[in-house]
C-alpha cells in the first residue's frame, strides 16, 4: 500500500509538472512582414484601458524577423488588444478584441497603396 500511494503521488506530480510546462493557448509568434521596423509590440486585456501596455520586445523587431510572446498564469482570457509602434514613425496601429486562442502565428502586413496595416492569423 505504501508503494502504491508513493506511485500515485509521483504520477500526480509528473502530470502537474507536464501541465505547467505546456504552452499557453494564447502564446503567439509575431512575424514582421510590414517592410518597416517595429519598436513596440504590446498586448493588453480589453478591460485594462488604452493606457496600460508593456512592450514585449527586447529590441527592435526588424522586417522579416519574428518574436515569440508568452503569456503567464496571471493573464486571463483569450481576447486581447494588440498595439504596434513603428521605429521611425510617430504612429501606432491598434487591433481590439483579438482572440489569441484561435491561432499560433500572427503575420503583420502593410499595404503601401492603402496605407493599411493588417495581420494574417495562422
Amino acid at each position: 500500500m505504501k508503494y502504491f500511494l508513493s506511485g500515485l503521488v509521483a504520477i500526480g506530480l509528473s502530470l502537474a509538472a507536464t501541465a505547467s510546462f505546456a504552452a499557453d493557448s494564447r502564446n503567439v509568434s509575431v512575424v514582421n512582414e510590414t517592410g518597416y521596423a517595429i519598436k513596440f509590440l504590446g498586448f493588453n486585456a480589453p478591460d485594462d484601458g488604452m493606457d496600460e501596455w508593456d512592450n514585449e520586445l527586447e529590441k527592435v523587431l526588424q522586417n522579416q524577423a519574428s518574436t515569440y510572446v508568452e503569456f503567464d498564469e496571471d493573464d486571463e482570457g483569450c481576447v486581447w488588444n494588440i498595439r504596434v509602434d513603428w521605429q521611425n514613425y510617430d504612429e501606432s496601429v491598434l487591433w481590439k478584441n483579438v482572440n489569441l486562442c484561435k491561432f499560433n502565428v500572427l503575420r503583420l502586413r502593410y499595404d503601401p497603396g492603402t496605407k493599411t496595416t493588417s495581420f494574417v492569423a495562422e
